[in-house]
């Protein structure tokens, strides 16, 4: 019983000084995003520049943010969205879409690990949901993005924020997310359109983010 007292007094003192660390300590990134990197017209893809209301922008509490609605030759949309949080600090923290969609209307009928094989031949696991919104259904990959690279878990991105904390360096973030409309009810074909505009625009997605 004294050793688990101990045990315990340890870890309330380990988790108030990583507590202090992640509140009162950090480094700022030296420079932010730019996003106009990701160009609006490239290949069949033809974008444009949305605005989210003010609401929702106040919710996110994102220091930048793109919303872009394409659309290929076939007429179908790709909804590209980036949000990048300088730190992840003071009530600013990337809030997950497991999280965001349902309190948004949205029905998440699946998620899971997807890998995706880009261009160069090399490969990264990000998020694949199908959600819902009465009969509108579309299906979404996201992942984060941090100095340590491509995160696909929200657990992660935790792990990733406390261990940049602790070693001073600067916590920020970004989470990009792809949404495609699956107007004919082929799930596999919007998966496909979604895996061809990721294998386009990623390089141009990497080069937009200060990582």
């Amino acid at each position: 019983m004294k050793m688990q007292y101990l045990l315990s007094i340890v870890l309330i003192l380990v988790a108030g000084i990583i507590g202090n660390v992640l509140r009162f300590s950090g480094r700022l990134p030296e420079k932010g995003p730019d996003f106009a990197v990701v160009p609006n017209t490239f290949d069949e893809y033809s974008g444009v520049e949305l605005r989210l209301d003010d609401a929702t922008y106040e919710v996110l509490k994102a220091d930048t943010v793109t919303y872009r609605d394409y659309e290929s030759p076939d007429h179908s949309r790709e909804e590209l969205f980036m949000a990048y949080f300088k730190s992840q600090k003071y009530g600013s923290q990337i809030h997950s879409p497991k999280h965001c969609l349902p309190g948004g209307g949205w029905r998440i009928e699946s998620i899971r690990p997807y890998t995706l094989h880009l261009a160069d031949s090399s490969t990264r696991v990000i998020n694949l949901l199908i959600i819902a919104e009465r009969e509108y259904r579309a299906v979404m990959f996201y992942w984060y993005q941090t100095r340590s690279g491509m995160i696909r878990s929200e657990y992660g991105l935790k792990l990733d924020l406390i261990k940049n904390a602790l070693l001073f360096r600067p916590t920020d973030a970004a989470i990009v997310r792809l949404t495609v409309d699956v107007p004919d009810g082929d799930l596999k074909k919007a998966v496909g359109k979604g895996v061809h505009f990721l294998q386009i625009f990623y390089p141009y997605i990497a080069k937009a983010l200060p990582f």
